[in-house]
């Protein structure tokens, strides 16, 4: 169960981190702003992989066990 509050955490955090990234984007159209951006997206899409293989292995842990009894 941490490691998926773990994940959870990290996930708000780079939502947080490519929000103001993203501000940052909006307001100057840098390149360095435009690569903060690629980069929090690429981290969130990172992290939300790893937590969608996460919730795929305990729906099928769920399911064994229900097949099982």
């Amino acid at each position: 169960m941490s490691d998926e509050q773990d994940l959870h955490e990290q996930l708000v955090r780079a939502y947080l981190d490519y929000f103001k990234a993203n501000e940052w984007w909006e307001r100057k159209h840098s390149v360095r702003a435009y690569a903060a951006v690629q980069q929090c997206t690429r981290k969130i899409k990172d992290i939300a992989k790893q937590r969608n293989l996460e919730i795929r292995a305990e729906k099928q842990k769920l399911q064994d066990q229900k097949a099982e009894d």
